[in-house]
């Protein structure tokens, strides 16, 4: 129902920013949402953009996703 992200949480204590050091490796970026908060913190959080891919490239994304963070 509109909009342009997805809004995030990682379990408590997993770093979104770790997460995104991985991701990239495997060719898949998000924006980890600590940026988001003027005071910090929230550091399993990330938002997700799907308005400039496809469905099937969303969802190899996504499955390349899961993969980082279930081996972290």
């Amino acid at each position: 129902q509109g909009g342009l992200f997805v809004w995030a949480e990682l379990p408590e204590g997993m770093d979104a920013m770790k997460v995104f050091e991985a991701a990239v490796e495997n060719n898949v970026a998000f924006v980890p949402g600590t940026h988001f908060y003027t005071e910090g913190g929230h550091l399993n959080t990330l938002r997700l953009n799907f308005s400039m891919c496809d469905i099937p490239t969303i969802e190899k994304g996504m499955e390349k996703l899961g993969e980082v963070i279930s081996g972290l």
